[in-house]
């Protein structure tokens, strides 16, 4: 036991450009899992609704599918705010390892690089969010009997509103091109986007508040 050699601790605070922009998509992606699961459990609660209520209650059928959208929205903005705080507080840590680094002082390296607060990631991860909007939409322009039911099932809240349009004629089909749904992929980038930079601005402006109450407590100790 005494000749047992130290577990080598891994590095992941220096990267190299490659392993950084693959790291980041690995981050990225781990961040859109939730939120587009939020979507998928009020896709399938709005397939749920859509199926009980009559086709004469058109407005309340249309009602209770903005309702559920909405609800997704905000899981979706809730969970993206908290990210944005937990990337520039991230990010503080990694200007500091950056300012050790330069100054010759080594600070360990447990940081993560690819968790740090950029503007265009909130965004990214919504565009994330989307993709499977993107696919089955285009799908379901060319294939729309087989591929429509998968698309109500696992982006109902694209594909859904499309049909209150109400169908083809003859019935078969939708009277809406189901290409239109790739416009709700905007719902998540905006919402993530939004979300992800209110929350980092809450971070910054936390931390100077803190930075600040710290200089007033050192000015009043020097008084004394």
């Amino acid at each position: 036991m005494l000749n047992e050699r130290p577990k080598k601790v891994k590095d992941y605070s220096d990267p190299t450009k490659w392993q950084l922009f693959w790291r980041i998509q690995g981050e990225c992606w781990r961040r859109m899992v939730t939120p587009y699961l939020m979507y998928l459990f009020m896709s399938l609660l709005l397939l749920s609704l859509q199926a009980i209520v009559p086709d004469e209650n058109a407005v309340i059928e249309i009602v209770l599918g903005i309702a559920c959208i909405l609800i997704g929205a905000a899981f979706n903005a809730h969970l993206l705010y908290h990210t944005g705080i937990l990337h520039y507080d991230n990010f503080i840590t990694g200007n500091i390892h950056r300012r050790n680094a330069r100054l010759g002082i080594p600070s360990g390296g447990d940081h993560r690089p690819e968790r740090e607060f950029s503007p265009w990631k909130g965004f990214y991860i919504g565009f994330l969010i989307g993709i499977p909007v993107i696919l089955m939409g285009i799908l379901s322009h060319f294939f729309y009997d087989v591929a429509g039911l998968f698309f109500a099932m696992f982006a109902g809240w694209a594909i859904i509103p499309i049909t209150w349009f109400g169908p083809a004629e003859g019935g078969v089909g939708l009277k809406a091109d189901p290409i239109w749904s790739l416009l709700f992929v905007l719902l998540p980038v905006l919402v993530s986007g939004a979300a992800y930079l209110i929350g980092a601005y809450v971070e910054k402006q936390r931390k100077l508040h803190e930075s600040e109450r710290d200089e007033r407590i050192k000015a009043a100790g020097k008084k004394k």
